[in-house]
């Protein structure tokens, strides 16, 4: 696989994550400054509830970036496996196609003589 097709999967998987990372943090805060407007926390409890909150989010998604990016470069390294495989069929055929084009030219030539 192309090495900026490879970039470019490792970069997209990271921004994914980031994403959903950061509309995770505004969730959490949305949902503690209900709870604080409720009177059901207080405002100090709400803020390290969103501090843990959000650290335990930020953990999370490093895991799966990670995850993402270790299962990508599993299906990379695979798929370039594969390719050379197949690559290394192609030649195969390629030799032998020529072996026999040489051997029904060869077979031209003594009928010629």
């Amino acid at each position: 696989m192309d090495k900026m097709k490879k970039i470019g999967l490792l970069g997209a998987a990271a921004l994914i994550g980031a994403g959903l990372a950061a509309l995770s943090e505004e969730k959490i805060r949305e949902f503690v400054k209900e709870k604080v407007e409720a009177g059901k926390l207080s405002k100090e409890e709400g803020k390290i509830l969103v501090e843990d909150l959000v650290n335990e989010t930020k953990k999370q998604r490093l895991n799966l970036e990670k995850n993402i990016i270790e299962k990508l470069h599993s299906s990379i390294k695979m798929a370039d496996q594969e390719l050379g495989e197949l690559a290394d069929r192609i030649d195969e055929m390629k030799i032998k196609e020529l072996e026999a084009e040489l051997e029904r030219m060869k077979g031209l030539r003594k009928a010629d003589k």
